[in-house]
């Protein structure tokens, strides 16, 4: 994809590629949010900020996923700069073998899991941890806000009427292409999604896609992508299924075939999240029979 650099005013940028490498600036320093899938999207980013006569002062990461701290290894060193995040996303950027870890079930992953696009091929040395709410960085007036979901705490960083949002939405046409979201805490995305367009921003810079001034069409649908997905998942729940029928079932409806075994583990983490939120809201339970573990309806 092209990567393409925007002044939105008020010292807010983004570099809109195949993810978004936010910067916030003041006075000559530089805040720069995630920093891409690797060093080359990173030194992209860089070069920017140095033809805005901008130093890296410090980097923020939104969420702990290699897509977007890719990068931040190799530009913290190249600026010297701190990284934040918040405590669990920092520990997957420090230690990068946690996401494939974490999608193969805590077993060594395989090697379809080891592409930079699952294990970044650099982690960050070091991460001070982030807490919600408003706080200075690099002397920069910020404020942190959480927004769990597609990952577990995932956060997004205002800075005046700007939201930099992670990866809390997802453009429509990402929803076409790829229509099963990963998704960590289906639960706690839909609060996200719901909270989102009651907050006192006129200008959000997703992860992915370009800026947007309205969000509450793009929360919309993405929420009701969630909400359809778990509705596929408890339908398929008439007769007791295991997780990847499940998977099949829904892929099914989406007309998805996966190319890849790294695309049906994404996918599967999914599934296994719309499990968790029909089990909290009492209509799935799970059982052990003849040693496998079944799905079924409660309600």
């Amino acid at each position: 994809m092209a990567t393409q650099w925007y002044n939105l005013g008020g010292g807010d940028f983004v570099l809109v590629g195949g993810s978004n490498i936010g910067a916030i600036l003041h006075e000559g320093r530089a805040i720069v949010v995630d920093a891409g899938l690797d060093k080359e999207a990173a030194r992209k980013a860089l070069r920017a900020l140095e033809g805005e006569g901008a130093r890296v002062a410090a980097i923020i990461i939104t969420h702990g996923h290699a897509d977007h701290f890719g990068g931040v290894g190799w530009l913290a060193e190249q600026a010297r700069a701190p990284v934040y995040a918040s405590p669990l996303e920092g520990v997957f950027a420090t230690q990068p073998l946690l996401e494939p870890l974490f999608l193969y079930g805590g077993a060594a992953p395989i090697v379809e899991l080891q592409g930079k696009f699952t294990l970044a091929r650099q982690g960050v040395a070091a991460i001070t941890p982030l807490n919600v709410g408003p706080q200075a960085i690099a002397g920069i007036p910020l404020e942190i806000v959480p927004l769990p979901g597609h990952a577990p705490q995932q956060i997004g960083v205002a800075h005046d009427a700007t939201l930099y949002c992670g990866d809390v939405v997802f453009p429509e046409e990402t929803l076409e292409r790829h229509p099963i979201l990963f998704c960590a805490d289906m639960d706690a995305w839909l609060a996200s999604l719901e909270r989102l367009p009651t907050l006192p921003y006129t200008g959000y810079i997703p992860g992915h896609g370009e800026p947007i001034r309205d969000i509450a069409p793009s929360a919309a649908c993405n929420a009701a992508r969630l909400r359809e997905i778990r509705a596929l998942v408890w339908e398929t729940l008439a007769t007791p299924q295991e997780a990847p029928a499940i998977l099949r079932a829904v892929a099914t409806h989406y007309g998805v075939t996966f190319a890849a075994p790294q695309f049906f583990l994404l996918a599967l983490t999914t599934i296994h999240a719309a499990l968790a939120s029909l089990q909290a809201a009492g209509q799935a339970a799970v059982v052990m029979d003849d040693n496998r573990m079944l799905w079924h309806r409660t309600t």
